[in-house]
């Protein structure tokens, strides 16, 4: 979750006040990075108990100072530390990725250290959003959110404690660039959801046959899912005009008050930023503000300095699960939709041709809807699922076949053969996942044994992992 400048008294009065910080990075090279959020738990306690507060504080300590440039991010509950990789270029895609796994490395190391272990799974499958949310980091703004959540708060807070994801970043280069990509990636998001879900057959500890992410996320109702105005905004400029209005107009729960302090309002009560401007707060600290507690699929973020000020945005993807490959996965799909013109316009003709034509956004809407309906919903079918005019398994085959011929991603071969493996049999990590741990015991137990150097390399999915398992199950079902 982004943090804000909570000393930024600069009064915004008008879009045109902002507006610039949007444009993009013009003719400087565009950057990416990604994010990855991770869970522990205690693997020597009978009943897997997560990461304490003061256990999360021990391990942030250690792991920030056993690696260098290593900084593990607090989110609001205590079981997770989020890493980032260093920005970079698209010829540096490789040194992204590989900083991204030494701080993954790095910080799963430290936590063995101190008795603790990442969870397999990208969620715990065993523990309640109530479990979780009982165990706030004593940081300002999650203890304002959720410590406890307002009773309209509980499906936000569900969300926030209970999904863990990859984010991708892209400082984009244009308005119309952005548009582009993000209708790209947003008819993309129900296909990339399935592709990379590492969560177990339950969610809170009840058997669950959809994709537990894209079920709480549905909870954020229009602060996620698809802004309404993608499917109306003709270019990026009208697009980003759409976006402002929507920060501008987004209903907050907590806020900055003139002493840069936040202030949390009770159960059913609101303001936006709009409204903060009759008590002079309609400040950048609360227009940003409002704008990081905007959560869709593709977000827009703010680019900082050193020193915390808003220097641009970028936009961000966040349909990515968490797993062995998927921060690896994660990168090289959102760089190649945005760093490959050839690889990019063969997708959008691809998803033209299942139904999902991204030069006409208006007729984006039904099948759209249709189609993460399907994913959210998908009853253990996985890719067998309805996507556009086809289905998601055959659409899975065509994609493999593109992210092949890349001229991006020709040297990335050891990176790209999990999803490729994924995308030509059908076994998503989730559906392995729910061949093999078929029981809410059988889950917990191997969150207790597994080895967690599996992790040290992006170069498997749990097919791969369990591939003989898996031909043996076959074999018995024929």
């Amino acid at each position: 979750m982004s943090d804000v400048n909570a000393s930024d008294t600069t009064i915004i009065n008008a879009k045109e006040d902002i507006f610039d910080l949007y444009l993009g990075v013009g003719d400087k090279p565009m950057k990416t990075g990604l994010e990855v959020e991770l869970a522990f738990i205690d693997p020597s306690s009978d009943n897997l108990t997560p990461m304490s507060v003061e256990q999360n504080k021990a391990l942030k300590r250690a792991s920030n100072a056993a690696c260098s440039g290593t900084e593990a991010r607090n989110e609001p509950t205590s079981e997770m530390l989020e890493i980032g990789s260093k920005a970079g270029t698209a010829d540096q895609l490789e040194e992204i990725i590989n900083n991204a796994q030494t701080h993954i490395n790095c910080l799963c190391h430290q936590a063995l250290l101190l008795g603790l272990k990442r969870s397999y799974f990208q969620n715990l499958p065993d523990k309640t959003a109530q479990n979780l949310l009982s165990s706030i980091m004593d940081v300002e703004r999650y203890q304002a959110f959720f410590s406890p959540p307002r009773d309209d708060m509980k499906g936000i807070a569900a969300y926030f404690s209970v999904c863990k994801s990859n984010q991708v970043s892209i400082s984009y280069k244009d308005p119309d660039f952005l548009l582009k990509n993000l209708k790209r990636l947003y008819a993309l998001a129900p296909f990339l959801f399935m592709l990379t879900d590492n969560t177990a057959p339950f969610n809170e500890a009840k058997p669950f046959p959809g994709h537990a992410g894209m079920h709480h996320r549905h909870s954020l109702k229009n602060r996620g899912g698809v802004p309404e105005y993608l499917y109306t905004s003709n270019n990026g400029i009208e697009y980003l005009e759409n976006h402002i209005d929507h920060v501008m107009n987004n209903p907050l729960f907590v806020h900055y008050n003139e002493e840069g302090k936040l202030i949390r309002l009770p159960t059913g009560t609101f303001e936006s930023f709009n409204s903060l401007r009759d008590k002079g707060l309609n400040t950048a600290t609360n227009y940003y503000f409002s704008q990081s507690v905007l959560w869709p699929d593709v977000k827009i973020a703010a680019l900082k300095d050193s020193e915390e000020n808003v220097i641009g945005h970028r936009y961000e993807a966040r349909m990515f699960g968490v797993g062995i490959h998927q921060h690896a996965s994660a990168q090289l799909i959102t760089a190649a939709l945005a760093f490959d013109e050839s690889f990019a316009q063969k997708i959008d003709e691809l998803l033209i041709d299942t139904g999902f034509n991204i030069n006409k956004p208006l007729t984006l809407k039904t099948p759209l809807e249709s189609a993460y309906k399907a994913a959210r919903e998908h009853n253990q079918q996985y890719l067998n699922i309805a996507y556009g005019n086809d289905t998601m398994q055959n659409f899975a085959i065509k994609f493999a076949s593109l992210l092949e011929q890349s001229k991006l991603l020709e040297n990335f071969g050891k990176y790209l053969e999990p999803i490729l493996t994924i995308c030509r049999t059908g076994y998503t990590d989730s559906k392995v996942n729910a061949l093999i741990f078929d029981t809410l015991e059988k889950t917990k137990a191997f969150q207790q044994s597994y080895d967690p150097s599996i992790f040290n390399k992006a170069d498997k999915c749990t097919y791969q992992l369990f591939e003989e398992q898996i031909k043996a199950l076959e074999t018995n079902a024929a």
